[in-house]
């Protein structure tokens, strides 16, 4: 049975957290190029992680009397920075005490959306010898699109020696993808609130964040001339049996099995019983991952912010889950064919595989500079005997892809080509409407729209 089709989030997403936010990877987190030194990442580190906002505001006070003082030898300014510094080094001394020692386990699911959120269950346990008060559990060095919903992390309740306290933490995931949760951190900021001393709980943990796509209502599919052959009998072997037809004598080589006893013995004479097989569809979706834009900060799902091409590929790769989802739905073989730095193919049927599996390939699909049909064809023509469909999902339209969609139709394939672009396309697609299956143009704006059919 097919996994239920995941939709598209309703919901806003939540605003992007600061760059300077503890919760980020500082590799990523960093607007500064080059900064991961072993020294700047400690100062990046002690800014971010250890000082609160009343930190910030006494580690501004210290350096404005310093300065201050240091322009004048009549004013008596080291009195206050000596008092400010003095507090500091109090605080240090506290945070170095008042260090959690606390184990963290957290469970999540494997998949999710893009677009929606993440409940992250987390359980904390006190290892130490003191009481834990105002402990507060949070993710550590989370991916750049990956944000915490709760900034400053879930408060814990007081935890006694050997206590254990639930939480539970969301991530919102705003792009595709093949992740890595790093860890966790329980922090606190007792007792003086300027400084939080904290403990980490490292757990690396695998996490993929599907396409986002609405589920559509319907799909015309245009048929060629040939069925997939030995229907069920090659689409599944469970819970399935071939339409009866009738009866028969039997000849060498029946199967025992369909011998009808009873009309056996009514006429004297061996009888088996006759089944028609069936035929399926078998449907080849072919995604285009050419992209010859230079790449920029992934932002979630296509915007502007990304180059054309990128924001292109992002609506082809969810025009390619809707589809999947679709078919993946209804009595149809389905051969999932794309190439970027690897090659991907995936027969997906009733028994054989599953819409989780052809939705793993597309979080983690690449884009590819070169033109990847040349990979991709000799795959096609392996399997094109038995394919009855094809649809192709391109970024663009030339003279490659409507030379491969002239070929695939001349096979005997019906072709349906989507182009997935916002802009004009080298060679204009209406010249070849009626020369090549059926062709259609996927703006943004369409797509923004959300496409129910296709």
């Amino acid at each position: 049975m097919a996994a239920p089709p995941i939709p598209q989030s309703q919901h806003p997403a939540p605003p992007r957290p600061s760059p300077w936010h503890h919760t980020k990877d500082i590799r990523h987190a960093s607007p500064v190029p080059g900064f991961p030194g072993p020294i700047a990442l400690w100062v990046w580190r002690f800014v971010t992680h250890r000082l609160t906002p009343a930190g910030h505001w006494l580690l501004a006070a210290t350096f404005f009397f310093l300065l201050f003082g240091s322009t004048s030898l009549d004013l008596q300014v080291f009195v206050p920075f000596t008092y400010v510094a003095g507090i500091g080094a109090v605080v240090i001394v506290a945070v170095l005490l008042m260090r959690p020692d606390a184990a963290v386990r957290a469970d999540h699911a494997a998949r999710v959306a893009a677009g929606e959120t993440l409940s992250v269950a987390v359980r904390v346990t006190n290892r130490g010898r003191r009481r834990g008060i105002d402990w507060a559990v949070l993710p550590n060095r989370l991916p750049p699109t990956i944000d915490a919903a709760e900034e400053e992390g879930v408060l814990l309740p007081p935890l006694a020696p050997g206590g254990t306290a639930r939480a539970t933490l969301h991530l919102h995931c705003q792009a595709r993808g093949q992740y890595t949760l790093r860890g966790w951190r329980v922090q606190t900021e007792f007792p003086f609130g300027l400084l939080r001393a904290y403990a980490f709980a490292p757990e690396d943990s695998p996490l993929l964040v599907y396409p986002r796509f609405t589920p559509l209502d319907r799909l015309d599919i245009p048929t060629g001339r040939r069925y997939q052959p030995g229907g069920v009998a090659l689409a599944s072997s469970l819970g399935d049996s071939f339409e009866y037809q009738g009866n028969r004598e039997y000849r060498e080589g029946d199967s025992v099995r369909d011998i009808d006893w009873r009309a056996t013995a009514r006429l004297d004479r061996p009888i088996v019983r006759e089944y028609r097989e069936e035929y399926f569809h078998r449907v080849a979706v072919i995604l285009d991952t050419q992209v010859t834009s230079p790449r920029k900060p992934l932002t979630p799902g296509p915007s502007p912010s990304q180059g054309r091409g990128e924001a292109d590929f992002e609506r082809a790769v969810s025009t390619c889950a809707a589809i999947s989802d679709w078919l993946s739905r209804r009595e149809y073989i389905v051969e999932l064919l794309a190439a970027g730095p690897n090659l991907y193919h995936l027969t997906a049927g009733r028994s054989l595989a599953y819409l989780d599996q052809i939705l793993d390939i597309l979080a983690c699909l690449e884009t590819t500079p070169t033109e990847p049909f040349s990979t991709l064809e000799p795959e096609i023509q392996e399997h094109l005997a038995q394919i009855t469909t094809t649809i192709c999902i391109f970024l663009d339209w030339d003279e490659t892809r409507r030379a491969l969609s002239l070929r695939l139709q001349a096979e005997g394939a019906g072709v349906k080509a989507i182009i997935v672009r916002d802009g004009p396309c080298t060679r204009d697609p209406l010249a070849d409407a009626g020369t090549v299956g059926d062709l259609m143009l996927i703006s943004r704006a369409d797509f923004e729209r959300g496409m129910a059919e296709l």
